[in-house]
């Protein structure tokens, strides 16, 4: 248990942040199953705007901090390829 009073501050923004932080992520995660299951099914409309929304939830986690921003966009680059790939075999 922390001892001084800006310990015990450190230790309340911590639970704070690790709590929005696993919600942010469970989002990301979520919006990606969304993609690929739309993927899955053929829908390139639904899929696409699955990714759009799947994108910007990676952009705002790389700008607010839970991800860092090379693996957003890593995980974007990704996505984008599956959906141009089953694009061009439709």
């Amino acid at each position: 248990m922390p001892h001084s009073l800006s310990a015990r501050k450190r230790m309340r923004q911590n639970v704070r942040r690790r709590e929005r932080n696993r919600v942010i992520k469970s989002r990301i995660r979520t919006a990606r199953r969304a993609f690929l299951k739309a993927l899955d099914a053929g829908d390139l409309a639904g899929a696409g705007r699955r990714l759009r929304a799947t994108q910007r939830l990676l952009h705002r986690a790389a700008n607010n901090g839970p991800l860092h921003r090379n693996l957003a966009a890593r995980q974007i680059g990704r996505l984008q390829q599956r959906l141009s790939a089953a694009a061009t075999s439709k």
